[in-house]
Order: C-alpha cells, then structure tokens, then sequence
C-alpha cells in the first residue's frame, strides 16, 4: 500500500489499525418480487439464497482474505418476460470503517434500474469469467465493482486491477447483444461506469477518493485539522476534473451520490460555515441538502 509520508510521520497508528482492504464481502441480500403475477413466485423464492451464496463464498480480491467488504443488494423483480426470463432493479451500496470510530463511510451507493438475467430454479449459479450469464456476469460485475471501489479508498488507484476486472465482464455483456449492458451517455450503464472509471481522464477522481477517505476522513479522530484539509483539497480536486469533463459523466456523480450525506455531516464540526457554500458550487445537485445542514448551524 502507498503511504503518503505525511502520515508516516504524524499517524503511525494508523498505519498499524487500517491495515490492507479486503478481499471478500459480507453481502446483505433480500430480493423482492411483489411486482411478479403469483403464479411465477414459487420460481423466485431460491433466488435470494442463491445470491447471497454465491456473492458471499468467494474471494473477490486479488490477495489473502481480510475484513469483509459490507455491502447490499437490494433486488427488486419488475416483471417476467419470457420463460425464467426477468427484468429488475436494483440498489447496489457498499461502505467501509471510519478509523478509531464506530461509525462507517458509504463508499458505493448506485441503482440500475435496467437488470434482464434469467433464473431457474434449483440450477446451481456457476462462475466462468469467460463466459457472459446475464445473471451470473451481473453478480461479478458489481462484486469486482465494489472491491475496486474499496481498494481506491486505502491505496492511491488501488483498484485498478478490480475496475479492470469489471470491465472484461462490460465488454462480454457488450458482445453478448444485451440491451442493459450497453453504453448510454444519457443515463446510467455499467459499461459507461466502468469506462469512465479506467479513463485517465477520471484519475484526479479516483485520487481524491484516496485523500478523502485515507488520509482525511481516517484522520480526524487523530488530526482533525489536517484530516479536514485533506478532505477539502479531495473536494478540490474533484471540482477540477468535474469542470473538464463532460457533465453527463457518471464517476461524479456516483462519487457525490455516495458522500453527499456524509459531506452534510461531517462538515458540521469545520469551524468554517462557509464550506457549505463551496459544497453547493461543487456539487449543485445536492444544494439542498447542505443548505438545510448549514441552516443548522446557525
């Protein structure tokens, strides 16, 4: 793991507690399939189970397990449209421990409202990375996701070799014809996701992430001041790239999709109420909301 040498020399605690990211996830599952006739539920009730099994008994990583990766599938069956055929939606989140804290960081919060795979019943669910299954591929899909998004948190680019994972999965889903994995530049698609995400362009995103959470929110049960300024030099560095970038971009947006709330938060304990107006600059979309936490300043 990088290690900045600010830290090597202020915060060797830290160094010992935060140790390497996981490998493996601790996966909540729960699917819901309301919206599906009742004649075609009893196909479905094995579909959690096999889920979780299959998400929670395999290294995920790229090195010997650790701490499990927290993390939530919420799956939610739209409609059946051919034989074991469905569509759904789902809500895929993950967080990670603040260090010296019982609190925890959402790192990955993202709804794909767009998910066809086929299920049947008492099949067992296989993995073949060469292989594209709509269900299966999903699965890996976002499991490698949401490692890469982990590791970016404890290592400057850490996940790189994660993202690059997800992206062999995007490009069989691309080659497979399947509608939902196509590249759409105006509203979500994993393989824009993943694109964006290994595009040099987004790098200074991917590097923030990094200075946000290592070496700012890790710290401030240590070093509050300097833990605030390198979460605010994170932000900084985010507004760059989000100045120089096409707006319809979707690393941005994930990224402040997962914060924001805690952006909310956290700042409340900054001496300066002034943050909350370079919030509102940086992320307008969720203007609102800092604006009810600055008003709860005063």
């Amino acid at each position: 793991m990088r290690i900045t040498s600010l830290l090597l020399l202020t915060l060797p605690a830290l160094l010992c507690s935060t140790g390497a990211p996981a490998q493996e996830v601790d996966c909540t599952v729960q699917v819901n399939y309301d919206a599906v006739p009742t004649t075609n539920r009893d196909l479905l009730v094995n579909l959690e189970s096999d889920i979780r099994g299959y998400v929670n008994n395999y290294n995920w990583g790229v090195g010997e397990p650790g701490e499990k990766v927290k993390c939530t599938l919420n799956i939610f069956v739209q409609s059946v449209t051919g034989e074991n055929k469905y569509n759904a939606q789902v809500f895929v989140g993950s967080m990670r421990p603040r260090y010296n804290s019982d609190q925890s960081s959402a790192v990955a919060r993202i709804f794909d409202e767009a998910w066809e795979f086929t299920y049947i019943k008492d099949r067992p669910l296989n993995k073949n990375p060469n292989i594209f299954s709509d269900l299966a591929s999903f699965l890996d899909f976002y499991m490698f996701l949401i490692m890469g998004y982990d590791f970016d948190t404890y290592d400057r680019l850490g996940g790189t070799p994660l993202f690059q994972k997800a992206a062999d999965i995007a490009r069989l889903g691309r080659s497979s014809g399947s509608k939902s994995w196509q590249t759409s530049t105006t509203s979500y698609s994993r393989a824009q996701l993943i694109d964006e995400l290994l595009n040099p362009k987004f790098e200074p995103v991917r590097i923030a992430s990094w200075q946000y959470h290592f070496n700012g929110l890790d710290s401030l049960s240590v070093s509050p001041g300097r833990g605030f300024a390198n979460m605010i030099g994170a932000l900084e560095m985010i507004d760059r790239a989000r100045r120089s970038v096409d707006p319809r971009n979707l690393v941005i947006r994930c990224w402040f999709d997962a914060k924001y709330l805690e952006l909310a938060q956290v700042f409340q304990e900054y001496p300066d109420p002034s943050i909350y107006q370079r919030l509102d600059q940086i992320d307008p979309g969720n203007q609102k909301t800092y604006d009810q936490y600055r008003a709860a300043r005063k």
